[in-house]
């Protein structure tokens, strides 16, 4: 089995150790002890809680891609974007506990959103390329979008049954009053 890289590591001990710890009380040093790193690699790649939130996303991001298959009868972006969403919520799914602690903590910690702003949009970003969504003019509008939608939909899923319906509905009534904000249509006759 290969060797994962050192930002995943990080990643999936910061996981491990939110399963356990609230945000507020995680260490960054505890983060680099669980994933088998050295402080001198964490200053490089997660410096601070946000940067670390940003390997966090990226795995997380890397994993949707992984299980994400394209209907290809979704014609429309909002659509696309959705299934795209619903797959990021069953990736979570073997994380809840993880999730849990990182969304309560980050309510009572609003500098912490502002310092990841970047890495938050990135990774919204990236769920828009997912969805083949991610084109005209306003792209970062598109990701901010897309980023509150799922803000909003992580306590209603927190709480939801297994069948997700509270979640679905939550996600798609956001999508589809931002649908004309962003201008999500669909795919012309010529795209694949």
């Amino acid at each position: 089995m290969a060797k994962s890289s050192p930002e995943t590591q990080l990643a999936d001990a910061a996981l491990k150790c939110l399963a356990k710890t609230r945000w507020d009380e995680l260490a960054l040093a505890d983060v680099a002890k669980a994933a088998k790193i050295p402080l001198t690699t964490l200053q490089t790649l997660a410096p601070s809680k946000s940067a670390l939130l940003g390997l966090i996303l990226a795995r997380l991001g890397h994993d949707v891609a992984a299980r994400y298959k394209r209907d290809s009868g979704s014609e429309s972006a909002r659509d696309r974007i959705f299934d795209v969403a619903m797959t990021w919520f069953d990736v979570l799914a073997a994380r809840k506990q993880a999730v849990r602690s990182l969304y309560n903590g980050l309510k009572r910690d609003p500098l912490a959103l502002v310092a990841a702003r970047g890495e938050i949009l990135s990774a919204a970003g990236w769920l828009l390329v997912l969805a083949e969504a991610d084109t005209g003019p306003s792209g970062t509008g598109k990701s901010a979008g897309l980023a509150l939608a799922l803000a909003r939909a992580i306590p209603v899923w927190l709480d939801d049954g297994k069948d997700l319906a509270k979640t679905m509905a939550r996600l798609d009534g956001d999508l589809r009053r931002a649908e004309s904000m962003f201008g999500f249509k669909k795919k012309a006759a010529t795209d694949t």
